[in-house]
């Protein structure tokens, strides 16, 4: 079928599939390994039944799926793409301090929360750009179902199984809000914090600390004291993401918050950047953490630093929380 002539799925059509999905009276026993599936276009195709064909792989676990993802080609037949996957839901009042820019990968685990409730999810992204995001928690019969007819826009929904669903269909995934200034600060920071554990530091040694000092000594000592600011911003010029992200594509950048060169050439612009935040302390935690490490004076010009780049260290509050989904229900991962 010619794929100008193939029909797409809206949003409301969308969340029917997943919630049809879902829905399954016999369910197999919690937990189950989680999968990908393609929904083929056929003739006739309805959503009102559980009619339609998948294609299905399963996967290791949720981490295999992006490097499956990155390897894996659309067939012009796919209406929708999707993955299925198991973790836990808790209120939205556990998740206060994640960062849902970034999505943070060591944030708090809901493995040992109280009110933990097992969930199996499924997201579905469909070729036009339309979004649904399918919910069942154990002992539930009903899923909840959040559907937007456009999952690429500033506030839809990321993170690397939404973000890699989106990319496999050719998408733009929604635009990160943190920019390489943030990324080159929060290594910093990072760096002060595991230096400040293990001896005293006094201003100029932490500054020093900072990624764009690498680059200056390269042709000498350099005291970075003085010019912290003006290197900082220079620093993400010459390293904003776009140009960090060719490096890490081409192999010629291998950090080890970079992800591997396929991935990085899979990832569009958003993508990448929630990638590598994924495996950089935030911010606000780093920032957190200097707290009696440091000495007042010293925390005092880090803090006036941050102030001249326009950055906030404040840890993110429930708004954050909520910001990705509307009324976001519950956390689930």
């Amino acid at each position: 079928m010619d794929q100008r002539e193939q029909p797409r799925l809206d949003a409301v059509a969308l969340g029917a599939v997943a919630a049809s999905l879902l829905r399954v009276p016999a369910r197999p026993g919690w937990p189950e390994p989680p999968f990908l599936l393609a929904l083929p276009w056929g003739d006739p195709w309805r959503v009102d039944d559980l009619g339609f064909d998948l294609e299905a792989r399963p996967l290791v676990d949720a981490d295999d799926a992006l490097q499956v993802l990155c390897r894996q080609q659309a067939r012009p037949e796919w209406v929708a793409v999707g993955v299925v996957v198991e973790g836990w839901t808790v209120p939205p009042s556990a998740t206060d301090d994640v960062d849902w820019r970034t999505l943070h990968r060591n944030g708090p685990s809901l493995r040992r929360h109280p009110q933990r409730r097992r969930v199996r999810t499924l997201h579905l992204v469909g070729r036009g750009g339309p979004v649904a995001l399918a919910l069942l928690s154990d002992g539930d019969v009903e899923p909840q179902v959040h559907a937007s007819p456009d999952g690429g826009a500033d506030g839809g929904p990321t993170g690397p199984l939404p973000d890699g669903l989106r990319r496999l269909l050719g998408l733009p995934t929604p635009p990160c809000p943190v920019t390489a200034l943030e990324l080159w600060a929060s290594l910093w920071l990072a760096a002060v914090a595991a230096r400040a554990s293990r001896a005293p530091l006094d201003w100029a040694r932490v500054a020093a600390l900072h990624p764009g000092a690498r680059l200056l000594q390269r042709s000498g000592p350099y005291d970075l004291a003085p010019d912290l600011v003006v290197v900082g911003r220079a620093l993400a010029r010459a390293r904003d993401w776009d140009l960090l992200q060719r490096a890490a594509a081409s192999g010629a950048e291998q950090a080890s918050f970079l992800p591997p060169p396929e991935v990085a050439a899979f990832a569009d612009a958003g993508m990448f950047a929630r990638l590598v935040l994924r495996q950089v302390e935030p911010l606000w935690s780093s920032r957190c953490s200097l707290e009696g490490q440091v000495e007042a004076s010293v925390l005092a010009r880090i803090d006036a630093t941050l102030q001249a780049w326009c950055l906030d260290p404040t840890p993110p509050g429930h708004r954050a929380a909520v910001a990705s989904w509307g009324k976001r229900p519950d956390h689930a991962a």
